[in-house]
């Protein structure tokens, strides 16, 4: 092989590495989502378990005024899916932390950047499409504990 060819694959090589990067690193063609799940139960530690079909992102403790976060590329096809285990030492819930009507419901005008809000109390758990106050009464209540 001659040494222009060989320059010519190499130049390749890297415009295409450098490419791939760059659409690996910033949700192209679908959007970059960050969902925040935040404690407002005083003097409880809820066990957070976050899953898809293909990630497992683990068991995570959260406390009063603490929260866990996770970001990913949503699905160009709109059926991404994560559901949520939550529990503490008397009650749990199970629900769908991001799927195509939390998307809906927080991204209206169809944003490049989604954020998601979760917000566990007392009598249940709440979402925004925005951070707010944990006393702000615009959080949807979205049900209850088992």
């Amino acid at each position: 092989m001659s040494i222009s060819v060989t320059k010519k694959l190499f130049s390749l090589f890297i415009v295409l590495s450098y490419f791939t990067c760059f659409v690996i690193a910033d949700c192209y063609f679908t959007s970059s989502v960050t969902v925040y799940i935040f404690n407002g139960i005083p003097a409880s530690t809820i066990d957070v378990h976050v899953k898809s079909g293909d990630d497992d992102l683990g068991h995570h403790n959260i406390t009063l005024n603490l929260g866990y976060r996770f970001h990913f590329c949503a699905n160009i096809f709109g059926n991404t899916l994560f559901m949520g285990d939550f529990a503490d030492n008397s009650r749990s819930a199970h629900f769908h932390v991001y799927d195509d009507d939390v998307f809906q419901y927080v991204n209206e005008n169809y944003a490049d950047i989604t954020n998601v809000y979760w917000l566990l109390k007392q009598d249940g758990y709440y979402l925004s499409k925005e951070f707010k106050p944990y006393d702000d009464p615009s959080w949807a209540y979205r049900g209850a504990w088992e």
